[in-house]
């Protein structure tokens, strides 16, 4: 297998039954099929869902309808670089989907988590707050000392403190490949994954 990825989208937990009676829960993963746009070193460009014609002047640029145009293929909503050896044997306008990952199969899972905007420390960090008494009235979420007051009277650089939460880049390693629907392009993996129903993730072989 040349392309060691693919591109998705979350569709949403569930959970199945094993042979044995056993319930799993699963996330199912709308992936594929995807179209090799273009050779890079050590990877391969790919597009992934097709834009359709009246909506590609507004959805994308004057530069990338070029380059889309350039490579031969369709105009696609989202395009990655994802990771391939045996290039050689690697033609642009060929088409991947599920096919390439089996019932068993280890993969890494890509995604953007939710976004939760701004937080307070306890909620974004975990911390215990403040206690309710001995003179502390109103300042039980507080985040509490932030530094010293004399030498080097500053916050320092890196101190867990309220802040945006989310919506960051996060890696889920070791899933298990549940079951694969070649039919539907779906895939099935044991767990959760990062992100909201309908978000775009890369489902890449275990390393």
């Amino acid at each position: 297998m040349a392309v060691k990825a693919l591109l998705g989208t979350k569709v949403g937990m569930t959970q199945i039954f094993t042979d044995t009676g056993d319930v799993v829960p699963v996330t199912v993963i709308s992936a594929g099929p995807c179209t090799i746009i273009r050779k890079e070193d050590k990877a391969v460009q790919v597009g992934y869902r097709e834009i359709r014609k009246e909506a590609v002047e507004r959805l994308l640029n004057k530069p990338l309808r070029m380059m889309f145009e350039k490579a031969g293929v369709k105009p696609f909503r989202f395009v990655r670089s994802l990771p391939a050896d045996d290039l050689d044997n690697v033609q642009a306008q060929t088409e991947i989907n599920v096919t390439m990952f089996k019932t068993g199969d280890m993969v890494d899972v890509v995604g953007t988590s939710k976004g939760k905007g701004f937080s307070g420390a306890m909620e974004r960090h975990h911390f215990n707050g403040q206690p309710n008494t001995h003179g502390c009235s109103d300042r039980q979420r507080c985040t509490g000392s932030t530094g010293s007051g004399t030498e080097a009277s500053r916050t320092w650089k890196g101190k867990r403190l309220p802040g945006h939460m989310g919506d960051v880049r996060r890696t889920v390693k070791g899933l298990k490949v549940v079951k694969v629907d070649e039919q539907k392009n779906l895939i099935l993996v044991s767990g959760s994954i990062p992100g909201a129903n309908k978000g775009l993730v890369i489902i890449r072989v275990a390393k």
